[in-house]
């Protein structure tokens, strides 16, 4: 399998990072909804320590009571029937998050883990999330 890597930051991107590995398009529409993107097949049980960073370039909190809260999620099948959370970050601010993982952690929440991907729950009056997210090893 050959990997690309993308060599030029977009918006809702910092420094190079390969595709293979990203979990959401930093240039997608906003959400305004709890939304699960599309998880990837990858054996996550079996990685040493990485990362997943989260990239966030727009929040809406006009009202005050809006939440935003991004979590990773693994599960035994890329249908994600059954969705085990394995990391998360509150947003409060626009900017770069990390959320430490590794294979051994997730093994011990999720001993068939084979895919995963991201989550982002909102809440409040009027949510509307810009974000990126993608998986880099801890040595890049």
């Amino acid at each position: 399998m050959t990997a690309t890597i993308d060599l030029s930051p977009a918006p809702g991107r910092y420094g190079p990072y390969d595709t293979e590995l990203e979990l959401r398009d930093g240039t997608a529409v906003a959400i305004t909804t709890t939304t699960a993107e599309t998880g990837i097949a990858l054996a996550v049980r079996s990685l040493p320590t990485f990362s997943a960073v989260v990239n966030v370039t727009a929040f809406d909190h006009t009202t005050g009571d809006e939440t935003y809260v991004v979590s990773i999620e693994t599960d035994s099948a890329i249908a994600f029937g059954s969705p085990v959370e394995v990391g998360s970050i509150t947003v409060t601010a626009t900017g770069t998050y990390e959320i430490p993982l590794s294979g051994p952690a997730i093994a011990q929440r999720d001993s068939t883990a084979a895919a995963i991907r991201v989550k982002a729950t909102l809440g409040g009056t009027t949510p509307s999330l810009s974000y990126g997210a993608w998986l880099a090893p801890d040595n890049f």
